[in-house]
């Protein structure tokens, strides 16, 4: 997709990850920071063992919290000069990383191709400064995915290596979701 095409779109990428076995890695600690201090980064969903929590920020080694079960009236925004106060949190809590459940999930947010771009660049190369393991956590691949029907018993060559790559895209509409 071609740099300020009028089709671009925005995109939300939401991430799994997993940063430990039974409780989470203190390596992460830096990569975290790193995550949580770009710009394209929407917070973390995540939490503690049988509590979930949306992370939006840190001060040292403390994660920045609001617990998305907090119950707040209902609000009428079709009326004008509705409250503002009812969109914040009235009190933001911290806690210690070490406490954070090691299963989260990472949100990125990019309001076109450009962005997504630059976002992949960003947390590519933060991924590989601060991978001490083999592996990074996640990675940005070039391509796109294909479709799987995995009750069908028959492979066809065709859905395999298609002749045009673009005879596949023009199978999905512009309404639905993209498979990243």
């Amino acid at each position: 997709m071609a740099s300020g095409n009028t089709d671009d779109k925005a995109v939300i990428i939401l991430v799994p990850v997993r940063l430990g076995g039974e409780r989470t890695n203190i390596d992460y600690l830096e990569f975290i920071k790193g995550i949580l201090s770009l710009e394209y980064c929407v917070g973390i969903i995540g939490g503690k063992p049988k509590q979930s929590y949306y992370f939006a920020g840190f001060q040292d080694d403390s994660l920045i919290y609001m617990d998305p079960h907090y119950c707040q009236s209902f609000v009428d925004v079709s009326i004008k000069d509705f409250p503002l106060e009812t969109f914040h949190c009235p009190s933001p809590k911290k806690m210690s990383f070490r406490k954070m459940d090691p299963s989260c999930t990472i949100g990125f947010y990019c309001r076109n191709v450009q962005d997504f771009k630059r976002a992949s660049e960003e947390i590519t190369k933060m991924l590989q400064i601060s991978s001490k393991e083999k592996y990074p956590l996640f990675t940005f691949v070039n391509g796109h995915s294909r479709d799987y029907d995995f009750t069908s018993t028959t492979t066809n060559k065709e859905d395999i290596f298609p002749e045009d790559e673009n005879k596949i895209l023009k199978r999905f509409s512009t309404e639905e979701f993209v498979l990243l």
